[in-house]
């Protein structure tokens, strides 16, 4: 855990200051300590992870993340395709003010021909892929 934290601190020394609004120039050295936090704390997650499933009795239930390379998407095994199909759903949702009120909205519309009002997919199916 203390790893972790101190990786995460990094990251925020990194970004003190920077606002996502105001375009500036970020230096390479703050992009160097940046990265150097994600990797670190990277590293104390999947060693948390692993202490976790092995804890727990499930091999590879909590899957680790891979370092970054060519090999990473194959080795998470994760689809990129339905993370985007899931961020784009989650976006529409929020645009139809929610699930509470999308329930609202979709008894407006033509019942029979729309699923889930919001569009989301059960979050077990996209975890569990």
């Amino acid at each position: 855990r203390n790893t972790f934290q101190q990786a995460m601190q990094l990251i925020q020394k990194a970004t003190v200051g920077i606002r996502r609004d105001l375009p500036i120039e970020i230096s390479w050295k703050d992009i160097a300590i940046a990265s150097k936090g994600w990797e670190d704390g990277r590293v104390a997650l999947n060693q948390y992870l692993v202490a976790l499933n092995s804890a727990t009795g499930l091999t590879n239930e909590l899957r680790t993340i891979p370092a970054s390379d060519d090999q990473q998407i194959s080795q998470y095994g994760r689809s990129p395709r339905k993370f985007f199909d899931l961020l784009k759903k989650s976006k529409q949702c929020q645009n139809r003010g929610g699930p509470t009120i999308a329930q609202g909205w979709g008894g407006l519309m033509i019942s029979g021909y729309m699923q889930d009002s919001c569009g989301i997919p059960d979050l077990e199916d996209f975890f569990f892929q």
